[in-house]
């Protein structure tokens, strides 16, 4: 069986290895630290459910499912502190666990591995607080989604919108009532290699010869639009290192490292496929009084019926405006991160000269994308990033 004839198609959701009756399909990692479904040609029938069950192959109408748009952010200004935006993640998971539902989500393991996990209760849930710029491993979550489904468990899944479709596919072809499944999906940038990530936390802790406890991607101890990490070790914090000349967000947002998917991402656009999806909501306050300024706004794009019941029943924990496309605009609403033209040169230096090599060079951002990050919070003040944005995308033929 042939599942894909060029492997950059392949998002990684797993939906294949899950769905396939004679468990011929195993995820294993690549060279460069994705994981891809392999398929052993002596235990599979050829019965092409891998492939009927793949997004990948499935086309969106992008005329159904426009949203309602709002910008939002929790009563309880802790809970805003402590999440990347406006805290939403937090009430609309919370109402999932007042109802003795189970939430999915991604964090941190002990030692820091990216993955997928299931919360019944608040503690365990608030783990999944955060950005993760690395491919979570979703290992056998779908199949753990299907079990709580057919006890009758309300479910919250959160993840990347491909994460998201896969898991939809694959319930639709096990034929489970998702009645009682609610969907949340980010506005994504890409997913980065969890071997590149794997690497930069060994270069740090080898670096400052101290063990790493405590990472966060988005902290707000500076404000919100400071977009700081914070990067606490067991005998110092090193945050200031981790923000300079060894970032590992700006080796994220170089593209470098992310996986050949992204970069012809199918799930760029206002049509998404999941119940409500969330993101910042960036030069929003400007405009509003209602949010306190440089604290954190959450968009909240809500795309279905079922979304609009559950951004009701929270409303009385949040506080919110209604917008609309053009207020809330962003690039990966409309096109895809673009793919870097020294990508090839970059794992060609990794598997040459190894991981610190590669983080020494690249973790203080790349020219481009420095000048991205520096000149976006000007363009967004004089209300020029939308079209700037526009005529980058024109200009990388990334634009749909």
């Amino acid at each position: 069986m042939i599942l894909y004839k060029d492997k950059d198609f392949c998002t990684g959701c797993t939906a294949c290895e899950n769905v396939c009756p004679k468990n011929s399909i195993t995820m294993i990692e690549d060279e460069e630290g994705f994981y891809y479904p392999v398929i052993d040609d002596k235990i599979c029938n050829d019965c092409g459910l891998c492939k009927k069950t793949c997004p990948q192959y499935k086309e969106y109408n992008k005329c159904e499912n426009i949203p309602e748009i709002y910008a939002a952010s929790h009563n309880s200004k802790d809970i805003v502190f402590n999440s990347s935006s406006g805290g939403m993640f937090t009430a609309l998971s919370d109402w999932i666990l007042e109802n003795n539902g189970v939430v999915y989500g991604v964090m941190f393991d002990d030692n820091f591995i990216v993955s997928h996990n299931r919360a019944t209760d608040s503690q365990t849930r608030d783990k999944f607080h955060g950005s993760k710029y690395v491919q979570s491993n979703i290992s056998s979550t779908f199949k753990q989604v299907e079990e709580d489904l057919k006890n009758n468990i309300i479910v919250m899944f959160t993840g990347t919108p491909c994460q998201n479709a896969g898991l939809l596919n694959y319930l639709e072809k096990r034929k489970v009532n998702i009645d009682k499944l609610y969907t949340c999906d980010n506005i994504c940038h890409a997913v980065t290699s969890p071997l590149i990530w794997k690497e930069y936390v060994e270069f740090i802790e080898n670096k400052f010869d101290d063990k790493l406890v405590k990472y966060s991607m988005r902290n707000k101890k500076e404000g919100w639009k400071s977009q700081k990490v914070l990067a606490e070790f067991k005998q110092c914090d090193y945050s200031k290192e981790c923000n300079s000349k060894y970032s590992f967000n700006k080796l994220f947002l170089s593209l470098l490292p992310v996986r050949p998917s992204c970069y012809e991402c199918k799930y760029t656009s206002f049509n998404r496929v999941t119940d409500i999806t969330l993101a910042d909501f960036w030069n929003f306050e400007e405009n509003n009084k209602i949010f306190d300024k440089d604290k954190g706004i959450s968009l909240v794009l809500v795309n279905s019926e079922k979304g609009n019941k559950w951004f009701e029943a929270i409303k009385s924990n949040i506080r919110f405006v209604l917008s609309n496309q053009k207020e809330c605009w962003q690039p990966h609403l409309e096109y895809s991160s673009a793919k870097p033209k020294n990508r090839i040169k970059f794992w060609n230096e990794y598997h040459r000269y190894g991981g610190n090599f590669i983080i020494r060079k690249y973790s203080g951002g790349t020219f481009s994308s420095n000048a991205k990050r520096i000149l976006t919070p000007y363009l967004r003040m004089f209300g020029l990033y939308t079209l700037a944005g526009k005529v980058y995308a024109i200009v990388f033929g990334k634009k749909k």
